[in-house]
């Protein structure tokens, strides 16, 4: 039905954007990920209660990610008192694919002279969610998932550490301009001011 489709969109874009509020610590990429698939789980177990189904079944990949997917679910259904059966065909299936799980790091959008440079962080992932009872599909619909923040540069081990594969990135080549000709030119920058300061000075 159209309102379920409905329903389960807001759900998921409510519940992501009420956690995804900026914090003293920045959360690491696994720990933006587990967040993700909370939103997730809670957008499905939403919809199968106004369908008033008890009994399921998942289907899910057999990746790492798709294991971390299955996971969530299954605890998020047992904690709403589902029962979640092996047999597809004597339970409403929901079915989960994962077409997208990246990490990024834009190019440095902020230099320091100490320091490393900031960087834009995002985490992306896609859903494509599929709920049918007895051949009929009730929601079928494809989820992505965003999330950004600032980064610095020398904060990405830190972010990375312990995670899976999938969730490390690569930071975005830099422009010539801004590998090259940028430090040239603070350096020239920074001598002329000298200069003149001691020319000035000794006039």
């Amino acid at each position: 039905m159209w309102y379920q489709q409905l329903l389960g969109t807001l759900a998921l874009l409510l519940v992501f954007v009420s956690g995804n509020g900026s914090t003293d610590r920045r959360p690491t990429n696994f720990e933006v990920l587990n967040h993700q698939l909370d939103s997730l789980s809670t957008a499905i177990t939403s919809i199968l209660k106004t369908e008033h189904d008890t009994s399921v079944s998942l289907e899910t990949g057999s990746r790492s990610v798709d294991g971390l997917v299955r996971q969530k679910l299954l605890e998020k259904l047992l904690n709403d008192k589902f029962t979640v059966l092996e047999d597809s065909a004597a339970a409403t299936r929901v079915r989960v694919v994962v077409p997208l799980m990246v990490v990024t790091y834009s190019a440095p959008v902020k230099s320091r002279i100490f320091g490393s440079p900031d960087v834009i962080r995002r985490v992306n992932s896609q859903y494509d969610v599929e709920i049918s009872d007895s051949g009929r599909v009730s929601f079928a619909k494809s989820l992505t998932l965003s999330f950004e923040d600032t980064v610095s540069e020398s904060e990405i081990p830190g972010l990375e550490a312990g995670s899976f594969g999938f969730l490390h990135g690569r930071i975005e080549s830099t422009a010539f301009l801004d590998t090259v000709l940028q430090p040239v030119l603070f350096v020239a920058s920074a001598a002329v001011i000298v200069y003149l300061f001691f020319t000035l000075r000794g006039t």
